[in-house]
């Protein structure tokens, strides 16, 4: 996951993990017309020739705030991709620039470089900073040189490519408190039952044309945390694609535009007031264009919009009142207070919501938390570090044995056998956890590397994360590694490891030396023997 490859690197420091943020400046515009239409699925082999910038490495340290949340990012987004290529729905061929490979010279060549088939699409995901000059935007690479938007999209509109897709969340700040709804399902159950096949097979197979998308308007900021990374990458790629996909690309980009919206509306009065003088009202993702009309016949509708009755129960597992609201306001729609509610659910006990949809918000420790729940019986309870939390009730979970749902035993949860992708080379390597050391296998050379490796909770700037570090004696001297681990207890066969620091006995590794050796983001699968 990580790696060092048996390789020795020399000691320095490192920045520490902070919220992120991202600037974008300028007069605001309106959205552009969506022309989204559906064409007959594409037939025959389709490959995916994707491109992924993450610029978590600038030449300015103060840059580098956003770090952890871009690698974040990353792994969200290259989630989206192993799912289309487990499901078989295209192949997928992925090119990574990251840190001090993420200049402005090696993404244009990359991009010139890349080639492509009629029935092909070309993927480009930037995740990083960017701002305004002149009235035109710019991504800011990690040389810190302004690359234009426009030479990008020009790049990729001249690829034959059948759909191409350019995506950027760029331009971010850090405002206290601020978090994204989160739904809770079992997505994992029925991606791994093909249950979304058909929704994947009209969205990348069923479209022709550009998509070209920001997370915001020109004018405003974009906002993102170190545990979801880009808000509108969240709802975009994780809720939209992952958690509960639909056939139709417009209804995804416009329910990741409303709720990142939504969420900006949730910010403290103050905090809005202050932003407003700066000229800046809201978080609006952009289309500057969307797939282009094409034949419709061969479409078949899988919509999966829940229908209108339901309802939804509530458990408290806490030992504890738990005080919240419900919200069945929907994003993009006026406001109105009759549709909130300040609500409560004591010891023991349960409410039941007449609703089929809702969101429920509650504050604990200062942090506002939120979450879309539909038709089902949800609960409350502590997770492993003590934090409140919602988590989705399975058949046979009750007050005797709801830990196993909502606490998380990391040392135990990683022992077994784990794929991950190599992003230099490609291959898909294996590491192996047994009870405190671990070996990897890289690739199909089975070269053979390991170590030892334990797990801890800690808190970064007021905010509670659980840390998997990795030991390696190289040579007789003792390396480690110190990643974040992020986990959704939705996906308990997938984690996704954030790197944090690298040392050499006492003394620390900079990035940019200990890139050359380990992976800053890496998707981890579980896999059998």
């Amino acid at each position: 996951m990580l790696l060092f490859c048996l390789m020795l690197v020399c000691p320095s420091s490192k920045a520490d993990v902070m919220p992120l943020g991202r600037l974008n400046m300028g007069p605001v515009q309106l959205d552009a017309n969506l022309d989204l239409k559906k064409i007959s699925r594409a037939s025959g082999t389709v490959n995916i020739k994707a491109v992924l910038v993450i610029c978590d490495h600038y030449i300015t340290p103060e840059n580098n705030k956003i770090a952890q949340s871009l690698r974040v990012d990353m792994g969200t987004v290259s989630q989206v991709l192993d799912i289309l290529e487990k499901r078989k729905i295209a192949t997928v061929q992925k090119t990574v620039l990251q840190g001090t490979k993420a200049t402005m010279a090696n993404i244009v060549n990359t991009m010139k470089a890349l080639q492509s088939g009629t029935n092909d699409i070309v993927f480009y995901y930037f995740s990083g900073h960017g701002l305004m000059e002149k009235g035109k935007t710019y991504m800011l690479t990690a040389d810190e040189k302004y690359l234009g938007r426009e030479e990008i999209a020009n790049i990729m509109s001249a690829k034959s490519a059948r759909l191409k897709m350019l995506i950027t969340d760029a331009c971010s700040n850090d405002i206290d408190g601020l978090s994204a709804s989160r739904s809770i399902s079992k997505g994992n159950q029925q991606i791994e039952a093909g249950a979304f096949d058909e929704i994947y097979r009209d969205l990348f197979l069923g479209y022709q044309g550009m998509m070209h998308l920001s997370a915001s308007t020109e004018g405003e900021l974009a906002w993102s945390n170190d545990q979801f990374g880009g808000f509108f990458t969240y709802h975009f790629f994780k809720e939209g694609l992952i958690k509960k996909p639909v056939n139709d690309w417009h209804k995804i980009f416009n329910d990741a535009k409303e709720k990142t919206s939504q969420m900006f509306m949730r910010m403290p009065a103050d905090q809005r007031a202050e932003l407003a003088q700066q000229g800046v009202k809201n978080q609006t993702a952009k289309a500057f264009s969307m797939p282009s009309a094409g034949k419709t016949g061969g479409y078949t509708n899988t919509n999966t919009t829940p229908v209108a009755t339901g309802s939804i129960t509530i458990y408290n597992y806490t030992g504890n009142q738990v005080n919240f609201s419900t919200d069945i306001n929907k994003p993009g729609d006026a406001w109105i207070a009759s549709k909130y509610k300040v609500m409560s659910v004591g010891v023991k006990n349960s409410v039941t919501l007449k609703y089929n949809a809702v969101t429920v918000g509650y504050n604990f420790q200062g942090q506002d938390y939120y979450f879309d729940l539909e038709n089902g019986e949800f609960f409350f309870a502590y997770d492993e570090n003590g934090i409140l939390q919602m988590f989705y009730k399975e058949e046979g979970i009750d007050e005797t044995n709801y830990n196993s749902v909502a606490v998380t035993d990391f040392n135990t949860l990683f022992l077994g056998h784990w794929a991950w992708d190599d992003k230099e080379t490609g291959n898909v390597n294996i590491t192996s956890f047994d009870k405190d050391i671990f070996v990897e296998v890289y690739g199909e050379q089975e070269e053979y590397q390991g170590g030892s490796w334990f797990t801890r909770p800690q808190e970064i700037e007021g905010t509670e994360y659980n840390f998997i570090t990795f030991i390696y004696d190289i040579e007789g001297t003792e390396v480690t590694l110190d990643y974040a681990i992020m986990y959704d207890e939705e996906y308990p066969d997938q984690v996704q490891l954030v790197f944090v620091s690298a040392f050499t006995g006492e003394e620390q590794i900079p990035y940019e030396e200990a890139e050359q050796y380990l992976e800053a983001s890496i998707m981890m699968y579980r896999v059998t023997e």
